[in-house]
């Protein structure tokens, strides 16, 4: 292979974007002598239901909290299951376990690689037995309670679709949004179309607060259980609290949001569109650049609504692209250009099949796009020269 696209610098596929204005809102934060949860979590919160258009948004320390949090709110117990997709991040099912309760794994569809509702009937076809009233496991008997679509790299599920097939067996919706912001589906951004929405600001985010989550519900009651939740069950924060008198109503949890976090988070919501718009550029050019490419398979775009681009990932076809994504990925390495897997199948990690036994047979399109995928840097940050370097070094890998 030529090296003659080889940077300097080491490329990594994603970066924050952290501005001046930021650094100054975190600073006043520091300043203040009030850097724990306090008026900055209430005014990130508010300015964030707001911006998706949700009646209430819950600011927690990670998006695996907020998944938690749901999970506890809507009662969640060992005698139930939860059906997810089998192509996420372990998050997504290890909160299903706290519970002992069994997560359901469906396989992905073979382009944009998410739970569709055709894949949710067919695995509570297979897997499930429903009596009328109850939608019970075939494998443990346990009550499915919930559907966890997981909108994949900034691409939306069909949540029209799967809500008509929640409703007809009972199931709450609890959407993994991590890579959602800012998407819309249908006109409506990703945040108000499920029971509740969980979104990450982890550092490789479309917007960051180092670490952190948000849950968004239009349930009232939810939404005030899982604010005692996140603070030990407390049943009012000490931003609120008269004096120095306060009960605990519950064994909660310690998974509030700081505002040194949320300082971050404020700015960062102000600055997410043009985030956005500057990551989809990156996207579009990637997709002119790549599009006569013999063997890679291109990221479409979201035909039913805006698709945030958190993520731009390829498939190779090995047979056309002479070449397996493993020594694509070495060779971009050499290159000094960074990239990722999103993701390793859940069914492929040890603790899963030990625990579940799950056939990885039954997840032909989740195997599949584990030998091909790769995700290329995408973040707002990136210069031209950093686009081109990528552009340059993919070409002639497979030019």
């Amino acid at each position: 292979m030529n090296m003659l696209t080889t940077r300097k610098t080491f490329l990594p596929f994603a970066l924050p974007s952290i501005s001046e204005d930021a650094i100054e809102e975190v600073a006043q934060v520091l300043r203040s002598g009030w850097v724990t949860s306090g008026p900055k979590v209430k005014q990130f919160e508010m300015e964030f239901a707001d911006f998706v258009g949700s009646p209430n948004a819950i600011a927690v320390n990670s998006a695996t909290a907020g998944l938690h949090l749901a999970l506890e709110a809507i009662g969640l117990t060992e005698n139930d299951a939860v059906i997810t997709s089998s192509i996420t991040f372990t998050a997504t099912t290890e909160v299903v376990c706290y519970f002992h309760a069994e997560p359901v794994l469906t396989d992905v569809d073979p382009i944009n690689n998410l739970l569709t509702p055709e894949l949710l009937q067919t695995t509570i076809d297979t897997r499930c037995v429903w009596d009328g009233k109850n939608l019970k496991t075939k494998s443990t008997g346990k009550q499915v309670k919930a559907v966890m679509p997981v909108h994949l790299a900034g691409h939306t599920c069909d949540m029209e679709g799967i809500q008509k097939i929640a409703k007809k067996y009972k199931l709450i919706i609890i959407e993994d949004a991590a890579h959602a912001f800012p998407a819309v589906h249908k006109n409506k951004m990703i945040g108000t179309w499920g029971d509740y929405t969980v979104f990450s600001f982890y550092a490789t985010k479309g917007i960051t607060t180092g670490e952190g989550g948000m849950i968004t519900t239009a349930n009232a009651a939810s939404a005030d259980r899982m604010r005692k939740m996140r603070l030990h069950g407390i049943n009012r924060d000490a931003f609120n609290r008269p004096g120095w008198y306060y009960e605990v109503v519950d064994a909660g949890y310690k998974y509030n949001m700081t505002d040194i976090q949320a300082a971050l988070g404020v700015v960062q919501l102000k600055e997410s569109h043009a985030f956005w718009e500057r990551r989809t550029e990156i996207a579009k050019h990637y997709n002119e650049e790549f599009k006569n490419l013999k063997g890679l398979i291109l990221p479409k775009d979201d035909v039913n609504g805006q698709h945030s681009w958190h993520l731009y990932r390829v498939e190779l076809d090995t047979k056309l692209a002479k070449m397996g994504r493993d020594s694509f990925v070495e060779e971009l390495k050499d290159r000094n250009i960074g990239t990722s897997l999103h993701f390793i199948p859940i069914f492929e990690h040890p603790y899963y099949k030990k625990t579940f036994g799950f056939n990885r047979a039954e997840y032909p399109n989740a195997c599949k796009m584990y030998d091909r995928a790769v995700s290329l840097p995408l973040f707002a940050g990136m210069t031209k020269t950093d686009e081109k370097d990528v552009i340059d070094a993919v070409k002639d890998l497979l030019g």
